[in-house]
């Protein structure tokens, strides 16, 4: 219990309204749902908790995506209602198709006014909108159901300069509360049984140190007087 992994950057990314749709209620996979059916229909369950980024926050969400090139295309959402009952586990579940997926976008509202934080890039050849940032990340096989952990996300403005004031965003994956664990196995007792913990991976938001492949690049650019000097780790 405890584990934990955090992020923390000052991006562009910016609030927007209704990125994330309103849907009636949580997420969650339909009943009789088992490893074996998942398994004859080569598909997974990813479940997770998803904090409040705020204390107003009522309702919250997460959009996940998947690789498109160097960026990110929309895949489904997930939502919790009402994250702050004492009741309800904060917990959704969606069934999903094997493979890898990003938290692209976050989102926090009081009712039908959603904010959300995410940092679009553009759209791609056939329109299709694009996303820079991944928050976090998780692996999915055939047959299983995952608990992907508790998403923490902080949210605020830093500084201020001519072009308006950055957000620093900071991102946590942990295990969830014992009391949640216990709320979960009595609200969702199959799943629960079923599931095992692999939490998600928090993207590192800051520059990366340059790969072997991309140090090799770089020295052949910095013979060929393309770029000035090379980074410490590849000189």
């Amino acid at each position: 219990m405890g584990r934990s992994r955090r992020s923390a950057s000052v991006l562009g990314a910016v609030f927007a309204a209704g990125l994330l749709s309103g849907c009636a209620g949580t997420t969650h996979i339909a009943e009789g749902v088992t490893t074996e059916t998942l398994a004859k229909s080569s598909t997974a369950v990813a479940v997770m908790r998803i904090g409040a980024a705020s204390p107003t926050c009522q309702n919250v969400a997460l959009l996940l995506g998947v690789r498109a090139g160097e960026g990110f295309r929309r895949d489904r959402t997930v939502q919790v209602v009402n994250v702050r009952s004492l009741a309800e586990p904060a917990v959704a579940e969606i069934e999903l198709a094997p493979g890898e997926y990003h938290v692209i976008a976050y989102s926090c509202s009081k009712g039908r006014d959603p904010r959300v934080t995410t940092d679009k890039a553009g759209r791609d050849d056939s329109g299709v909108q694009l996303y820079r940032t991944s928050y976090a990340s998780f692996n999915v096989a055939a047959g299983e159901m995952v608990n992907v952990g508790y998403f923490h996300i902080n949210i605020s403005h830093v500084g201020r300069n001519a072009y308006g004031r950055p957000l620093r965003i900071d991102v946590e994956v942990t295990d969830w509360p014992l009391a949640e664990l216990e709320r979960y196995k009595s609200k969702r007792p199959q799943v629960y049984a079923q599931m095992t913990t692999r939490l998600m991976k928090v993207t590192s938001l800051g520059p990366h140190a340059p790969t072997g492949d991309e140090c090799a690049r770089l020295r052949e650019m910095h013979k060929a007087g393309k770029i000035a000097n090379l980074p410490p780790s590849c000189a």
